[in-house]
């Protein structure tokens, strides 16, 4: 058997634990500490961009701008979207009516309101009528409920509680959900007769004029 000098045997024992040492530091090293965040990172699916859902677009178009008293008025309205309709009217008279509320309306269609052999036609006062016609997805809790109605009613409201209330009811509407075009027909005297709008035949073609009454009623929208 080889015979080492002492001096070698203590010179390979001490690399001997230094290496070792240095394993236990390195060791040390990579082990999470007590505090450390265990999580790894993980592959996770990419989510879908927000899909935009346009909001509803609406036309509401008087049969002529300025119709003398006595004669009749119609209104060709369209949705790009099958929702319903409601529409409101404000009068020169200062009162508020709902000619239509909750009733169905298909997209993408001509419609002439009023149909059938209802029309409308206008009455004294003279002045300026302004009208909004709304159409949402979805049936509303409306001036006269989910059932709405189809034929003229007036409202026990002025017009400046009327327009707050109906701001309080769209409002926290998403516009995905709603739309809405106003319209304006000036009347005129011709012969004597009795106030308001009032019902009749109607037929007639052509014109639009612009609102008044309806100002400041979402006009940032």
């Amino acid at each position: 058997m080889p015979i080492r000098h002492p001096f070698s045997f203590a010179l390979a024992l001490a690399g001997a634990i230094a290496c070792s040492e240095l394993l236990a530091v390195a060791d040390a090293a990579e082990a999470p500490g007590p505090g450390a965040d265990m999580r790894d990172l993980k592959p996770a699916p990419t989510k879908p961009a927000a899909v935009q859902v346009k909001r509803p677009e609406v036309t509401l178009r008087p049969s002529a701008g300025v119709v003398a008293v006595g004669a009749p008025v119609t209104f060709d309205v369209s949705s790009s979207v099958n929702g319903f309709g409601h529409l409101y009217v404000l009068s020169a008279s200062g009162r508020v009516q709902v000619w239509l509320e909750n009733a169905p309306i298909a997209a993408g269609q001509r419609l002439v309101f009023p149909t059938g052999e209802m029309g409308i036609k206008a009455t004294a006062p003279t002045g300026r009528e302004d009208l909004m016609l709304i159409v949402t997805r979805d049936r509303i809790n409306g001036f006269f409920g989910y059932e709405g109605t189809n034929v003229p009613r007036l409202l026990d409201y002025s017009q400046a509680a009327f327009k707050k209330r109906l701001t309080e009811r769209f409002d926290d509407m998403p516009h995905a959900q709603w739309g809405y075009a106003r319209t304006s027909v000036d009347v005129v005297e011709r012969l004597a007769s009795s106030s308001g709008w009032g019902v009749g035949a109607g037929s007639g073609s052509g014109g639009n004029a612009p609102a008044s009454l309806w100002a400041g009623q979402w006009e940032q929208d």
